[in-house]
């Protein structure tokens, strides 16, 4: 061991695959019970036990922490052979110990970095006792990251698998009856986490026939069970997992959220899948849904979107299974589960499959239960609510929406609570978003949105007011008709919060696009030169951001007259180097392309552009030199260069700085440039 007096003593680093560039730090080498020298050789699983054996905590962390490296050492054989082994050793004397519940929490986090990088899936089976042990540790966070390994690795399993007849569905099922099958409640609630994992592959990787049924049947009856436990956190997890134990018992590869916001169609589901959902299934979620405790109903309304998927959508079956429970969430004396209802509402009424005049009847009831939502006691519930109304009102379409929800608006604008407005005015954006919600045309927005708009833009909260200015854009085309929401962006531009102020920079070019460009000149145009010249960095980017999109609007030889003579004043009149940066990546962007629209520059703007890069490869500032070169690549990339003006200027000074610079990134950035052009 280093002598403690010692300040002088200097170590090589670790070689092969375990080297990190330091050399071992003196507190380990102090922990371990060797020679200095002799841990410079020693191999990488000896060095780990070593750690792991160690009386110090930070020793044996560092060691878990570095567990798929000293896999990647020992190569997938010795991995499998030893280290697992080891492991699951490690885990038997150290279960008991609340002081290695650390270790253990990295273990099951680092058994998930081994397949299939190091241990391909067909060779991971090895690995499902370690975390059927981890499964049933007490500490919390230990059993959810282990179920989480666990579910990532079991799908992995069969993909070229080399087992003995019957494995490793033989090794699954034991283990699911193991967990499943213990007295205390530890183990049954990772239980509940990895039947619907289980399940699933049984259903992909399966053998056909009566045993594979009898398999699932068992496995339906396990997780009955557990719903059904005395201890409410088993039947807590129960209701958490329920969601995916639906999915997997109908066959469906996709979540009923992404089923649901997608769009697409119902896959179809066998009829027997259906049946055993219907008669075997549901019941859980039913009882569930009433179980005394708030913690677990809470959970099982959140699932009423995977039981509508599971049903296939069918809205005669869904109408007497789900609809009731969905009923009695919303009027739950629990806050917390109308709260968890209304997080998923839209997701719910989706899987409920209440499309057309048919179902219009029960198309209102469920707006009418989201309006409830809306205006429930508890902030908490309305925020959550708020988030689905942009999916709601593409669910039930302009009709239901201006009936049921557009009335409810300005109470919600005007909310004491700041989280409701701020959810709010986010959620009115993605109303305005073609891929959120088609449903409501330019009238109702204008109808419906522009008070609201008008009131959020001159919110006391800064968060608020961000949620309009970020996403205004989407409705530009809409801005000539907004005065009031136009006037107060004006405003804004001056506004002490620099986040506001790099808002507001990033609409301008959108507002000269909807008003035209004589209102930018006479209004637009000064607030635009003061964002310009902040001092915040992000919010002179928003300058720089839109000036493509201003290109586009106004013309190059707009842009000539009225914005280059200002920028090339700044640039002459800066007294430091990042305003000349400012200005360099001004001119450098407008050679890039505004979205879809056709980049078209003028021989005159193209002219000033190469000009104004050329001073700025002249700059005594490194960082400028930089700017200016890498400005020179993106005109080179544009193509609107004229092959005259490249050959006889671009080129050259490019050509030069390379041999000349100094300054490493400059030379490389000319060159970047230069390569650009071949």
């Amino acid at each position: 061991m280093a002598d403690e007096g010692s300040s002088s003593t200097s170590h090589a680093p670790i070689a092969g695959p375990l080297a990190s560039g330091t050399t071992p730090s003196l507190t380990l080498a102090r922990s371990l019970n060797c020679d200095s020298n002799d841990l410079l050789s020693m191999p990488p699983f000896d060095l780990f036990v070593a750690q792991l054996s160690s009386d110090s905590t930070e020793a044996r962390v560092d060691a878990m922490k570095k567990l798929s490296i000293v896999g990647d050492a020992m190569g997938t054989k010795e991995t499998i052979e030893k280290l697992i082994p080891y492991l699951n050793e490690t885990i038997a004397k150290t279960e008991d110990s609340d002081d290695d519940d650390e270790i253990l929490l990295l273990l099951a986090g680092q058994l998930a970095e081994l397949v299939p990088g190091l241990v391909p899936g067909y060779e991971a089976m090895p690995l499902i006792p370690t975390l059927e042990r981890l499964c049933c540790i007490d500490e919390t966070v230990v059993r959810d990251k282990a179920v989480e390994t666990f579910n990532k690795i079991v799908p992995l399993l069969l993909p070229g698998g080399r087992y003995d007849e019957g494995m490793p569905f033989g090794l699954l099922r034991t283990t699911a009856q193991r967990l499943a099958g213990t007295e205390w409640f530890t183990a049954k609630v990772s239980a509940a986490g990895v039947l619907p994992t289980m399940y699933a592959f049984w259903n992909a990787h399966g053998p056909r026939g009566a045993a594979s049924d009898e398999a699932r049947r068992e496995f339906r009856v396990l997780f009955k069970d557990l719903s059904e436990d005395d201890t409410p956190m088993v039947r807590r997890s129960a209701a958490k997992n329920l969601g995916r134990f639906v999915e997997a018992v109908a066959g469906l590869t996709q979540t009923a959220d992404e089923m649901v916001s997608s769009g697409v169609a119902q896959p179809a589901i066998a009829d027997e899948n259906k049946r055993l959902v219907a008669y075997e299934v549901v019941p859980i979620f039913q009882a569930l849904s009433a179980d005394e405790q708030d913690s677990v109903r809470l959970l099982a309304v959140g699932c009423a979107g995977s039981v509508g998927c599971g049903l296939a959508r069918e809205p005669g079956v869904t109408a007497d299974v789900v609809l009731p429970v969905v009923r009695g969430g919303c009027a739950d004396l629990s806050w917390r589960v109308r709260h968890n209802l209304s997080k998923v509402f839209a997701t719910v009424t989706g899987s409920l499959g209440f499309v057309g005049p048919k179902h219009s009847a029960r198309q209102t009831e469920l707006f009418k239960l989201f309006a409830g939502l809306l205006q429930d006691n508890e902030a908490e519930v309305r925020a959550a609510a708020v988030e689905n109304i942009a999916r709601m009102a593409q669910l039930g379409g302009a009709e239901l929406f201006q009936a049921h929800i557009a009335p409810l608006l300005p109470a919600l604008a005007d909310d004491l609570v700041m989280e409701v407005r701020s959810k709010l005015a986010q959620t009115l954006m993605d109303c305005c978003d073609p891929s959120i919600c088609t449903a409501l045309s330019d009238e109702i927005i204008l109808q419906e949105f522009r008070p609201l708009l008008e009131n959020f833009l001159n919110d006391e909260f800064a968060e608020v007011q961000l949620h309009i200015l970020s996403k205004l854009s989407r409705v530009s085309h809409l801005l000539g008709q907004m005065d009031v929401v136009v006037s107060s962006i004006l405003q804004m531009a001056r506004a002490q919060n620099w986040r506001v102020r790099d808002a507001v920079g990033r609409l301008l070019p959108f507002l000269a696009e909807a008003r035209g460009v004589s209102f930018f000149e006479d209004h637009l145009l000064e607030p635009w030169l003061k964002i310009m010249s902040d001092q915040v960095a992000d919010v002179r980017a928003a300058c720089i951001a839109g000036m493509p999109k201003l290109l586009s609007v106004c013309g190059s030889e707009w842009i000539m007259q009225e914005i280059l003579p200002h920028y090339t004043r700044m640039y002459d009149e800066s007294h430091s180097y990042l305003t000349r940066i400012t200005v360099l990546r001004s001119f450098a962007a407008l050679s890039e392309q505004d979205g879809e629209n056709a980049l078209n520059i003028s021989d005159a703007l193209m002219e000033q552009i190469v000009a104004i890069m050329l001073r700025g490869l002249a700059d005594s500032v490194p960082n400028v030199r930089l700017i200016a070169a890498r400005g020179l690549g993106l005109v080179t990339i544009s193509g609107q260069c004229d092959s005259g003006v490249m050959n006889a200027k671009i080129v050259p000074a490019l050509s030069e700085l390379v041999t000349q610079e100094q300054d490493q990134d400059c030379r490389y950035q000319c060159q970047l440039a230069l390569e650009a052009k071949v």
